[in-house]
């Protein structure tokens, strides 16, 4: 199963429930919406609290494991369960993180709250905006897919992230579809720290 059909499966089971959970795609699924080539691995849906989490997991219960998951944690492989839907996890830096992940179709699905970023910058003045900081759900962007509104990160706020990971194919990708589609100046020169605006001069140019 394609990213498409996994994005499509959770739309239609959204849409059809009524909730008016705040949810949105990150990730490279968020990227490839908006014209990005990338061949995504998963679904990174971010929600804005643990109730949410709690709700997008009773939506997609119908591929919950039947028994628990045996493995850890840090394993890419756990998946959800009935007996345990979600599970915050704290790290040495105190990130902190409740997350549910389902196979729909052989296709790794994430829900994901983020309650502690362990002071990782998030600014519109200077530092740069975190694709999952608090910015983000002032700034979706809707993109229509297969009858659907889907909520996504901007590519602007993306390619700062990037740009921090070092993903260089994803950087990339994304200035190219700016070239082929157009981009937001303004959201760019926001989202873009300091650093990330001179980190090339194809980025240079874009501001």
């Amino acid at each position: 199963m394609s990213w498409s059909q996994a994005l499509k499966a959770f739309c239609d089971l959204y849409t059809a429930s009524k909730l008016s959970t705040k949810w949105i795609v990150v990730g490279s699924v968020g990227s490839v919406l908006q014209h990005a080539s990338m061949s995504p691995n998963d679904l990174d849906i971010y929600v804005k609290d643990i109730e949410a989490v709690k709700q997008l997991a009773g939506l997609l219960a119908q591929y919950n494991l039947k028994k628990k998951s045996e493995r850890s944690y840090f394993d890419s492989d756990w998946r959800s369960s009935d007996e345990e839907p979600y599970f915050t996890q704290s790290f040495s830096s105190g990130f902190t993180w409740t997350k549910g992940k389902w196979k729909i179709q052989d296709f790794d699905v994430e829900v994901v709250h983020i309650s502690n970023s362990a002071g990782i910058p998030d600014s519109d003045s200077g530092e740069g905006i975190w694709e999952g900081g608090r910015y983000i759900w002032e700034l979706i962007k809707h993109v229509e897919f297969e009858n659907h509104l889907v909520p996504v990160v901007p590519l602007e706020i993306q390619l700062e992230s990037n740009i921090r990971r070092k993903r260089q194919d994803r950087v990339d990708a994304i200035l190219n579809a700016f070239m082929l589609h157009g981009y937001d100046k303004d959201l760019l020169a926001k989202a873009l720290s300091s650093t990330s605006k001179g980190s090339s001069e194809t980025v240079a140019a874009l501001l």
